[in-house]
């Protein structure tokens, strides 16, 4: 009787692990998605300063514009009632809003820099979404 309850017990203990590891995998696999923060406006306008030579000036109001994106998403993104389409068209509205105050603070030089820069960021993201999508025939091998 002794032999039984030990192999009772060792199978209660396999049974207890496999019941669990379902919400283990489930909370490494959430993790990406809750990795996702808004990038610090400073930072973000640090960048664009660099990359597009912009003045002191243009750069205090790049901060500005970016500080106010931000404040706006997070509104958008902590309001429950909105449907998800509803939500992604809000903050697709605020990006494209923020993209022309943008471009009204630059100079038509920085703004076609600019332009380049939001191409090459849409690129690598396809390429990137496209990476585990098989269906357009292996394109995403460029330059790699």
């Amino acid at each position: 009787m002794n032999r039984f309850a030990s192999r009772f017990a060792l199978l209660g203990l396999a049974l207890g692990v496999v019941s669990f590891a379902p919400a283990a995998f489930a909370q490494e696999n959430s993790a990406p998605t809750q990795q996702h923060r808004a990038p610090d406006p400073q930072k973000q306008a640090a960048r664009l300063a660099k990359r597009l030579g912009l003045s002191d000036d243009q750069t205090s109001k790049l901060t500005t514009i970016l500080q106010n994106r931000q404040q706006q998403a997070a509104a958008i993104r902590s309001d429950s009632s909105l449907a998800p389409q509803d939500r992604r068209a809000k903050l697709r509205s605020i990006q494209q809003g923020t993209d022309a105050q943008i471009n009204g603070v630059l100079t038509p030089d920085q703004q076609k820099q600019y332009a380049q820069m939001k191409q090459s960021m849409m690129d690598r993201r396809q390429n990137a979404r496209g990476a585990g999508d098989s269906s357009d025939g292996g394109s995403d091998n460029d330059g790699h």
